[in-house]
């Protein structure tokens, strides 16, 4: 789980929609970095499934460049937009059988939501906050009939950056 990196702040303009926010260059470089750090982790992902916003589009593109992946394995999906609904996301995720690992860029509070789901079998719910261009890892072990998991590790941006430095 992946939020997307710094954007644009939101215009007050007719002209300038939510939707079309896109990173800022300091955005894009901190992205960087933070993928410099996922690929000393090792991370390797089969996917990327992205929220069709710009802003979480651009995001998926810096990951899939920086990590070797075709950009046709980045589906945007209305399943990732702000406030969409989770079994949607869940069900194309169950249809991507021969990804094994698959990244998913999106928004919060939405991706906090999402984790919550996964992790949390008991029906609670944790408050998680993901950071702009911070990730989550789970490894997920149960699809039918919802996706559950085990959280594996949670980074911040800051932490991801300190990590490629080292």
């Amino acid at each position: 789980m992946i939020r997307h990196a710094i954007a644009e702040p939101l215009g007050t303009g007719s002209e300038f929609s939510d939707q079309r926010r896109s990173l800022t260059e300091e955005g894009r470089a901190r992205m960087r970095e933070v993928v410099k750090g996922l690929k000393k982790l090792g991370v390797q992902l089969d996917l990327i499934l992205t929220s069709p916003l710009v802003r979480a589009v651009e995001t998926a593109e810096i990951l899939a460049g920086s990590l070797g992946i075709n950009k046709k394995e980045i589906h945007r999906t209305p399943a990732l937009a702000p406030g969409a609904v989770v079994e949607q996301l869940f069900a194309e995720i169950k249809n991507e059988a021969g990804a094994e690992s698959i990244a998913v860029v999106g928004h919060q509070p939405d991706l906090g939501h999402l984790i919550s789901r996964i992790v949390q079998s008991d029906g609670c719910v944790l408050s998680i906050q993901l950071k702009k261009g911070g990730i989550c890892c789970i490894n997920v072990s149960e699809t039918v009939p919802a996706l559950r998991g085990d959280l594996m590790w949670f980074l911040t941006p800051k932490q991801l950056r300190m990590l490629a430095k080292s």
